[in-house]
């Protein structure tokens, strides 16, 4: 718990200081410790990670903490640019792997429509699994999720329909 805490306070943390090191790259660069391993390798072997070897390269760094050179390498080169105030986090090599880098919201009135679309979108989705909430059960506890039966939360209210008196015997 004491770690999770650590790392909602600075996520570059980590106990592992080459991981740290790793961590803080890739938040310099605003991506993900997955595609900086993706630049690391591009840029050490001069091509793209193979399928074949992700899941065992990613689990290798993720699970038991074996960090390639290749990715150390990089990362060094990306804290030591950060230093030198030469690093363009911006600049499109670094995000060859994230598919949204360079969208951006043009001009207010498209940065409005967007915010009224998403709000509409969560209006209906609140409104909707409340419906449909509501009209699957009998009758509902209370008004908020999770919606579960009366009779279940408040079973002393249903057992005087069922013959029951309140005696133990």
């Amino acid at each position: 718990m004491n770690d999770l805490l650590k790392t909602l306070i600075k996520p570059d943390w980590s106990d592992n200081p080459k991981r740290s090191e790793i961590l803080h790259a890739a938040n310099l660069l605003e991506i993900g410790e997955f595609q900086l391993i993706q630049l690391a390798y591009n840029s050490w072997y001069g091509k793209d990670l193979p399928e074949d070897k992700i899941s065992k390269i990613f689990s290798e760094y993720m699970i038991t903490g074996i960090i390639p050179i290749w990715v150390t390498y990089y990362a060094n080169d990306i804290l030591k640019l950060n230093k030198a105030n030469v690093l363009n986090i911006y600049n499109e090599k670094y995000h060859i792997y994230d598919h949204e880098f360079g969208e951006t919201i043009s001009d207010e009135k498209q940065r409005k429509n967007r915010g009224i679309f998403y709000t509409i979108i969560i209006g209906f989705v609140f409104i909707a699994s409340h419906y449909m909430a509501i009209n699957q059960i009998e009758e509902p506890a209370g008004f908020y999720p999770p919606y579960i039966e009366k009779k279940i939360v408040y079973p002393e209210l249903y057992k005087k329909d069922l013959g029951y008196n309140g005696d133990k015997n």
